[in-house]
């Protein structure tokens, strides 16, 4: 008995010794846990993403038409140019424009505007809403499934109905979710992507879309010019005068110069600097990332769960150790 003593006292005495000790013995004893836990976060990653659909990002760079220069359309409203006028104001638009035209074709990018000139695209609502869309009928309803009926049930709850045909406000909601623009550096140029399990659709969506906010922006202007050309050409045949007839002369020929260039078939607003383009093989969701970090993130919570049962098991041993240190005392 006073060996058995000896020896449990001895081992206790090692324990307290080497703090450390616990921590090994339990990675020793429940690395098993931690590699069924990492192989089996892979593997149900792995059947996560056979799943999934893959999907291609579709990308752009465009950037502001030039005022200055060999490939400039020039002011398109009449301005006086000043000498200590800044370059850089005049690549945005005029010297006392707050607001490029530019900085407006970004912002019509997901608009209700862009989006009503989209939805009369044929085919491009059923591929954006697929879910709510019948082809054997060719009528729009609303989503079944578990996730519609739960969809359904939650509107129904608060007195609302799920819409079944998109509106222009549910398109451009969507517009504003899938595209992305990017700042390229300190430059004003902007990377505008979007994704798709399509890519062929991905391109072929950036151009409308790039189109259809450039072509708004044109109409708007040539409604604007047409307008002013109207204005002063009845100012100008109500004229007494001959300075006052000069003045409008020489202002409608520059509104005159103004829509001639709008009407010109280049774009407007944004210059596509690199045209729309994507990759042929998905890039997402991709495996070389996900898959390792399914492994790490298993293999965390298999070292969380051999602490954790660490924990759990040291009241239990403490409490033996302690019956057999009184067993051994009497």
């Amino acid at each position: 008995m006073t060996e058995l003593t000896a020896a449990f006292h001895l081992s206790l005495l090692r324990e307290r010794a080497s703090p450390w000790r616990p921590l090994a013995l339990s990675l020793t004893s429940g690395w098993r846990l931690v590699a069924v836990c990492a192989l089996g976060s892979l593997l149900l990653a792995a059947f996560a993403l056979r799943g999934l659909p893959p999907e291609h990002t579709a990308s752009m760079v465009v950037g502001p038409i030039a005022r200055t220069g060999a490939s400039a359309m020039g002011a398109r409203t009449p301005v006086a140019m000043r000498a200590d006028m800044p370059m850089s104001m005049l690549e945005f638009g005029n010297g006392d424009e707050m607001l490029s035209d530019f900085a407006r074709f970004v912002e019509l990018l997901s608009s209700p505007t862009v989006a009503a000139r989209l939805m009369t695209e044929p085919g491009l609502l059923a591929h954006l809403f697929p879910e709510r869309w019948d082809p054997a009928t060719g009528r729009w309803h609303t989503p079944g499934g578990l996730s519609g009926w739960l969809r359904g049930l939650i509107l129904g709850l608060a007195g609302r109905e799920d819409w079944s045909a998109p509106d222009v406000d549910i398109v451009s909601h969507h517009l504003r979710r899938a595209i992305v623009v990017q700042s390229l550096g300190t430059t004003p140029m902007r990377r505008i992507s979007y994704r798709d399990s399509d890519r062929a659709f991905a391109v072929t969506l950036l151009h409308r879309l790039t189109a259809a906010a450039d072509a708004h922006l044109r109409t708007e202007a040539a409604r604007r010019a047409n307008a002013e050309i109207g204005y002063i050409r009845a100012g100008l045949a109500a004229a007494q005068t001959a300075d006052s007839r000069k003045a409008l002369v020489e202002l409608l020929g520059d509104q005159e110069r103004v829509a001639m260039m709008i009407g010109v078939d280049l774009p407007f607003a944004a210059d596509p600097i690199e045209p729309p383009s994507a990759s042929n093989q998905p890039d997402w969701p991709n495996p070389l990332i996900i898959l390792p970090l399914a492994a790490a993130v298993g293999a965390g919570l298999g070292l969380f769960l051999v602490f954790a049962r660490r924990a759990w098991q040291e009241p239990v041993r403490r409490a033996f150790r302690r019956r057999m240190a009184e067993a051994t005392v009497d």
